[in-house]
């Protein structure tokens, strides 16, 4: 069985894997399909949620985000994020234990860019899907035609 490292790829050497620096520690963060189920996590089960709210947040601020212009949606927004991209790098505590160690220094606007950088280059937008051949999330659902074999004539 190929192993990836036989075609060349390593993973840490991926563009969708970073390391962040928090109270003076090394944390590798990466942004997986699993990165989008940590998301939901804090979003109680709704990554479209977040998708629209990072969305609405970016507009509004036109990418410029500081300390000084964030809003407790903002907040969460970047805590799901980060939370989220720790988890997919390896670390294994709940939210709130990682919420609580963030705190609110200036690394959790540095974490976070890190994190936005990844996210950006990673994700797909609803754009991307409709130019699909077949958009299956934008078909609409079609109703079964019910064969009613007593009026069927032969």
């Amino acid at each position: 069985m190929a192993r990836l490292s036989d075609y060349g790829i390593h993973v840490e050497d991926l563009k969708n894997s970073a390391v962040v620096i928090i109270q003076g520690a090394e944390f590798p963060i990466s942004f997986t399909m699993q990165t989008m189920e940590f998301i939901a996590d804090v979003y109680g089960g709704d990554y479209s949620q977040f998708e629209s709210d990072m969305n609405a947040m970016l507009s509004k601020k036109e990418g410029q985000i500081s300390s000084a212009n964030l809003s407790p949606s903002d907040l969460k927004i970047m805590r799901a994020l980060i939370y989220a991209m720790l988890r997919t790098g390896g670390l294994e505590e709940d939210p709130e234990t990682i919420f609580k160690f963030l705190g609110m220094s200036g690394e959790v606007l540095s974490a976070y860019s890190t994190c936005m950088e990844i996210f950006a280059s990673q994700t797909f937008q609803v754009e991307d899907l409709k130019k699909s051949k077949k958009p299956q999330d934008f078909q609409k659902a079609q109703a079964k035609r019910k064969k009613n074999k007593k009026n069927r004539k032969r």
